[in-house]
């Protein structure tokens, strides 16, 4: 599995919605909406961004829940996730070490931009309801970020590709991605 992560605004789901447009044949689960899809059923949520709002045992279950159905799915799928999700409670790791342990991933993709320009696509970005942060808020959630998939890494033995993904730049970013995933002799 390939494991893409990055601070949210950073043109993660652009990256691998434009991967997916390009290889209609790639197989890539979205974790958070797994774990929506559950919330939906088992909560009534009604946005995914209410996910965070949640009790720390609630989110955790809905964790454990999206990773079963994760581990179900072929090895060469591409899993679009959060290195960390900022709840009520603070940071929460997105893809905890008991998921880890259990799938075999073949490297990890971070895909980072400015702090500036996360901002800024989160202020034009009206299909969610994200909380306002300043850009020192994002650099922060930036560096646990960077802290986590290191970790991620570390634990799973994989190696992190990190693609910068400023505006006007996506094509490249979709090129660097392209050569991430491909399988590896």
């Amino acid at each position: 599995m390939i494991i893409v992560m990055g601070t949210p605004g950073a043109g993660k789901s652009s990256v691998v919605d434009e991967f997916v447009r390009r290889h209609p044949d790639a197989k890539v689960v979205n974790f958070g909406t797994l774990m929506y899809e559950i919330a939906q059923k088992e909560y009534g949520l009604k946005d995914r961004d209410e996910m965070r709002n949640l009790p720390r045992e609630k989110f955790r279950e809905l964790q454990r829940k999206a990773a079963k159905v994760l581990l179900n799915q072929p090895h060469d799928t591409i899993v679009d996730t959060h290195a960390s999700v900022r709840t009520k409670d603070g940071y929460y790791p997105g893809f905890p070490y008991y998921i880890l342990s259990k799938i075999k991933v073949d490297a990890f993709v971070y895909i980072h931009a400015s702090m500036e320009t996360i901002l800024s696509r989160r202020m034009r970005d009206k299909s969610r309801k994200r909380d306002l942060e300043t850009p020192e808020q994002i650099k922060f959630h930036e560096e646990i970020n960077l802290s986590l998939v290191c970790t991620y890494a570390s634990q799973a033995n994989a190696p992190v590709k990190f693609i910068i993904n400023e505006d006007g730049k996506l094509e490249e970013a979709i090129k660097e991605f392209e050569e991430s995933v491909k399988p590896r002799e």
